[in-house]
C-alpha cells in the first residue's frame, strides 16, 4: 500500500510542480518558529529534517496550504510519508507549488506613481530517504529534489520578461540526528548542498527595468521583492528536549546559517537565524508556540523578529484504521519594519494517518 501511494504521488507531481521549501514551511514547523529539527516527524520532517522521518512509525498523506500576506505568496504542498514498512528505512515524496505577486512601485513617463506586479512562480518535487543507522540512537537522511523558480513581469507591450534568470536545478538536503534515550534529540541539516540560487533582490538600488517607460527619476521601490534566496545554501542545527520523555511535551531551540543570500554582496556575510519553540499535547490537541530572530544583512537595521503559534487536532490511526492530523498556525513579524509592512504568514494542514493491517 505504501509503495502504491508513493508511486501515485510521483505520477501526480510529474504530470503537474527557506532551509524549508519556498512557500511551504509545514504548519507545525511554522507554529513553533521553525525550531523543530530535533522533534519533527512524518511530513513535517520531510520538509525540515529528512533524518527525522525515522523518529516515529507512521504512514501519512498530508496537503498543506500557506499564505504570506506581505508578498501575496500562496504555497500548496502534498506530502506522503511512510516509516511503517521497515524498521530501518523511511520514505517520503513531496510536491510543492508556489505563486506570489510582489509589487515594485515606480514613476511612469508622466510622473504618476505606478505599480509593477511581478509573478513569482515555483515548483518543487522531492523524495526523502531516512535510515536508522543505530536503532533508537542514530538517524541519517537525504532529500534529493528538482526545483524550479521564476520571477517575471509584463512590459508595456504585454510581453512577459524575466526579472531574474529562471532557476531550474537539482538540489540536495542531507541530515543526521542523534537520540539520547528519548530525553533529547540533536539534528544537523545541510540545505541545498547543491542547487542554490541567488536572491531576487540585492543591496544595489534598481535604476531601470527593461520594457518599462519611466520618468527621468523613477524612484523604484522593490522592498516587496525577497532579499532572501528561495533556495539558499545553508546549515541548520537543532536541539529538542523532552522533559516527560515522550513526544507530547518538547522544548526546542535551533539556529540556521545562510551562506547565499548576502554572501556575494556583503563580503561573505552569513545570515543567521535563532529559533525557539515548544509544544504540549493536551489530549488530542497540540498547543504550539515559538518565534525567531533573523539577522539578515550586516548591522542591525534590517534585523527581524517573529512570534508564532498554532493549534491542531491529532487522532492516531488504529490498526486497520484511519486517523487525522489537522493543524492551523501563523507567524507574525513584530520588529524590523514599519507597521504597515510587517510580515504575516498563515498555514493550514489536513492530513490522514493510515495504519494498514497487512
Amino acid at each position: 500500500m505504501a509503495a502504491f501511494g508513493l508511486a501515485a504521488l510521483a505520477c501526480v507531481a510529474f504530470s503537474s510542480v527557506a532551509e524549508a521549501s519556498p512557500g511551504v514551511d509545514g504548519t507545525r514547523n511554522l507554529s513553533m518558529g521553525n525550531a523543530t529539527r530535533g522533534s519533527s516527524t512524518g511530513t513535517d520532517a520531510a520538509i525540515i529534517n529528512p533524518a527525522g522521518l525515522s523518529y516515529s512509525q507512521q504512514f501519512e498523506i498530508e496537503p498543506i496550504y500557506q499564505f504570506n500576506l506581505q508578498t501575496r505568496t500562496h504555497g500548496l504542498g502534498v506530502f506522503i510519508s511512510d516509516s511503517l514498512n521497515s524498521p530501518r528505512l523511511a520514505l517520503a515524496l513531496g510536491y510543492v507549488f508556489m505563486r506570489g505577486t510582489p509589487q515594485i512601485r515606480y514613476d511612469d513617463i508622466t510622473g504618476e506613481r505606478e505599480s509593477l506586479e511581478l509573478v513569482n512562480f515555483g515548483h518543487e518535487v522531492s523524495g526523502v530517504l531516512s535510515v536508522t543507522a543505530i536503532k533508537n540512537w542514530l538517524f541519517i537522511g537525504v532529500k534529493p529534489k528538482w526545483q524550479y523558480v521564476s520571477l517575471r513581469y509584463l512590459d508595456t507591450e504585454g510581453v512577459a520578461l524575466d526579472y531574474m534568470p529562471k532557476h531550474n536545478a537539482f538540489g540536495l538536503d542531507a541530515s543526521i540526528a542523534l537520540n539520547f534515550v528519548d530525553w533529547a534529540k540533536i539534528a544537523v541539516v545541510g540545505y541545498n548542498i547543491v542547487g542554490p540560487n541567488p536572491p531576487a533582490r540585492t543591496d544595489d538600488p534598481v535604476s531601470e527595468i527593461t520594457g518599462l517607460e519611466v520618468d527621468d527619476d523613477p524612484r523604484f521601490n522593490d522592498e516587496n521583492v525577497s532579499r532572501v534566496s528561495d533556495y539558499q545554501r545553508s546549515l541548520g542545527h537543532g536541539l529538542a528536549v523532552f522533559p516527560l520523555r515522550n513526544p507530547n511535551f518538547s522544548l526546542n531551540i535551533d539556529a540556521t546559517y545562510d551562506f547565499t543570500s548576502y554572501w556575494d554582496t556583503q563580503n561573505k556575510w552569513t545570515r543567521v537565524t535563532v529559533n525557539a519553540g515548544g509544544e504540549f499535547v493536551a489530549g488530542p490537541v497540540p498547543i504550539r508556540l515559538g518565534g525567531w530572530w533573523d539577522s539578515r544583512g550586516r548591522g542591525s537595521e534590517d534585523d527581524r523578529g517573529y512570534v508564532s503559534a498554532g493549534l491542531g487536532f491529532i487522532r492516531p490511526a488504529k490498526l486497520g484504521g484511519v486517523g487525522v492530523d489537522v493543524g492551523l498556525g501563523f507567524a507574525q513579524q513584530v520588529t524590523g519594519a514599519e507597521r504597515s509592512k510587517l510580515d504575516t504568514i498563515l498555514s493550514l494542514n489536513i492530513g490522514l494517518r493510515l495504519r494498514p493491517d497487512l
